[in-house]
């Protein structure tokens, strides 16, 4: 962010141990408050870190994505009840949340049980999804129409067997890199040009202009798995000096963005 600002001509100065980040040039000021720009409008931002909105409004829009539908327990319902009408194999997450926390995968009646029980004891409102055998799971950053990174996610993946439901309990299922997972940035134009036709589908529902776009590859076909408002990089910078110098581009593009005459 800092090398970012420096050659856009952007003043930085940090608040809240480099939470926030105060921008100015031209006369003009606005803040970075973790991975947010000021792009977006607060509505669109908003159903971003909804995981059930953002699923309802790309089916409406005919966006091809892994349905998340909300779950909130019925009063009085107990959490076998709860469990007793999902399906399994299926995926629990919190309704609003980044970074894999606490998205739970569970095969099995008991294990949904036990998913249940720690979730709904933390959150009042979950999502459920179905598990899916994904086998390649990409980012894509788009700014204003544009597709600026992408790249994939590739984690440790199944110790044993082809069957996801077969894979052993210790291996890191979900592809984040910030439980392991690694990035590899792609440039080819058949394979980063489907994802960023589909990525700026997803960020034109939401009415997003700078954002981030998680895609899953299933049985060959490409779904939105994921639409974020911010864009995080963090741990994508520190993997190599490639993808260091690919998350200086899109931040530095983001910041002048920032400044562009209204």
């Amino acid at each position: 962010m800092e090398r970012a600002a420096a050659r856009s001509g952007v003043d930085l100065r940090w608040h809240s141990e480099h939470w926030v980040a105060e921008l100015e040039a031209y006369g003009r000021r606005c803040h970075v408050v973790g991975y947010n720009f000021p792009l977006n409008d607060a509505a669109s931002a908003l159903l971003a870190t909804d995981k059930a909105a953002t699923s309802t409004l790309l089916s409406d829009n005919g966006v091809p994505h892994v349905p998340h539908r909300l779950l909130r327990w019925r009063p009085h319902e107990s959490v076998s009840d709860m469990a007793a009408r999902l399906p399994v194999p299926v995926v629990l997450k919190p309704l609003s949340s980044s970074g894999g926390r606490d998205v739970c995968r569970a095969e099995t009646p008991d294990r949904l049980r036990s998913a249940l029980h720690a979730l709904t004891a933390r959150y009042s409102a979950l999502t459920v999804s179905p598990w899916m055998p994904i086998r390649h799971e990409y980012r894509v950053v788009v700014l204003n129409g544009r597709t600026e990174l992408v790249f994939e996610k590739r984690c440790a993946g199944p110790r044993f067997g082809a069957d996801p439901t077969d894979w052993d309990d210790a291996v890191e299922w979900r592809h984040n890199l910030k439980l392991g997972a690694s990035a590899i940035v792609l440039d080819h134009p058949e394979v980063c040009g489907p994802l960023g036709g589909l990525a700026r589908r997803a960020m034109a529902c939401l009415g997003l202009v700078f954002g981030s776009v998680d895609i899953v590859e299933v049985d060959g076909e490409l779904a939105v798995i994921e639409v974020n408002s911010g864009v995080c990089l963090e741990r994508f910078s520190r993997q190599d000096a490639v993808c260091h110098a690919a998350a200086q581009r899109v931040y530095e593009t983001g910041v002048r963005a920032c400044f562009r005459p209204r």
